[in-house]
């Protein structure tokens, strides 16, 4: 077993300038580098066959999408059996629950899981822009465009190369910018809905039934899309289960995220060749202008 430490950074010039020495500063940065690539290689997990694999998502991630999962079936299922509970199919179902006020209650309480994992994956992105002061990898960038319509010409047969994806794939971006306006749609007019009397003191009477008009084809529309383009294509199709593990084969990450992948693989390959024994002191130290020009282009990508 190896451990990679990172160099410690050299003690600031103050003398002549009052502040960083340039030295420092570019210390300072090729540290911030080497700290990105041993999170990247640290995303490489040796399996108990030999074999390696890739971590996609942390346990915080999975945790966020399995509450989102539970909270999004309840609302779905409940959401649509009070839709439709004029049929009289649906109304024996709904006698299960009890009574549709049962049912109401199941969706109420379903609703605030929601809201209350929203406001978290909020802060989660305010956390990336603000803090780390990035974009994040779900921002839409010109390469999503150009990769949609290779995609299209690619599922047509039109052209034989699929397009080499990054983090998520342009599939992935749009479910997910879906779910991010959809969401806070969902949330406005189901209050709207659940407190009518607050609504109407503030607006107009009319709201109530444009709200749970709004609310109930949003419900159809995101149901439908998940069933047919979500789990089809990704658990069915792809069967990608690594929301559920975390983990990725390397034959899959090659196929599925070919960009990730290789700087990954760059940055674990770097650091491997660095590492020493525990017994040795390890140390890290980027210092040659290649090492430092190699450590930016395996970073060149939030981690």
């Amino acid at each position: 077993m190896t451990t990679i430490l990172p160099n410690s950074v050299p003690p600031t010039d103050n003398s002549h300038h009052g502040g960083p020495s340039i030295q420092a500063i570019r210390q300072k940065i090729r540290m911030q580098h080497l700290k990105s690539a041993m999170t990247l290689a640290g995303r490489v997990k040796l399996m108990p066959d030999g074999s390696k694999a890739i971590e996609r998502f942390s346990q915080s991630q999975r945790l966020e999408h399995q509450v989102l999962l539970v909270s999004f079936s309840v609302l779905a299922l409940t959401g649509l059996l009070q839709r439709y509970s004029q049929d009289s199919t649906i109304a024996f179902v709904i006698e299960l629950f009890g009574n549709i006020d049962a049912l109401r209650v199941i969706h109420h309480l379903a609703a605030v899981i929601l809201i209350a994992q929203s406001i978290y994956h909020v802060l989660i992105i305010l956390n990336v822009w603000f803090v780390n002061r990035e974009y994040g990898h779900m921002w839409p960038s010109l390469k999503d465009l150009t990769d949609l319509f290779g995609m299209v010409r690619f599922n047509l047969r039109l052209s034989q190369k699929r397009p080499e994806f990054d983090r998520y794939s342009v599939e992935e971006k749009l479910e997910y910018w879906a779910l991010l306006w959809g969401t806070p749609l969902m949330i406005l007019t189901g209050i709207m809905m659940w407190f009518p009397i607050q609504t109407t003191a503030l607006l107009p009477g009319s709201a109530i039934p444009v709200a749970r008009a709004l609310h109930g084809w949003e419900a159809v529309l995101a149901t439908l899309a998940i069933l047919t383009w979500h789990i089809y294509h990704t658990v069915i199709k792809e069967q990608n289960k690594s929301i559920f593990t975390g983990l990725m084969s390397e034959e899959d990450m090659k196929h599925e995220h070919p960009i990730e992948y290789r700087r990954i693989m760059a940055a674990y390959d770097f650091i491997k060749r660095q590492a020493v024994d525990d017994d040795k002191q390890p140390q890290l130290r980027p210092q040659a202008n290649n090492d430092t020009v190699r450590l930016e282009e395996i970073t060149e990508k939030v981690v």
